[in-house]
């Protein structure tokens, strides 16, 4: 759950972060990292469980979050994040 600025509140399904990862892995390439996500992977039913184990500022522009599986190479733009939701 992000609390935004102007009152704004959104939340976001562990797995639809996960589907949403923007990093070149997740992405199928660095090609794929310009492809916009669909919303609606927020919105899908759960398959799997996810875990994250930490949430970290990268700077002021972005959150990075590391996964229970170790994996921690996608950077969430604050505005891609309130696009979402």
């Amino acid at each position: 759950t992000v609390g935004w600025a102007d009152g704004h509140v959104s939340t976001y399904s562990y797995e639809g972060l996960r589907r949403a990862c923007p990093c070149a892995e997740c992405r199928g390439g660095h090609a794929g990292m310009a492809e916009p996500v669909d919303p609606i992977v927020f919105e899908l039913p759960s398959l799997m469980t996810y875990e994250i184990e930490e949430l970290r500022p990268a700077g002021h522009y972005a959150l990075q979050i590391t996964w229970g599986d170790g994996h921690s190479s996608g950077l969430f733009r604050w505005e891609t994040l309130r696009g979402y939701g």
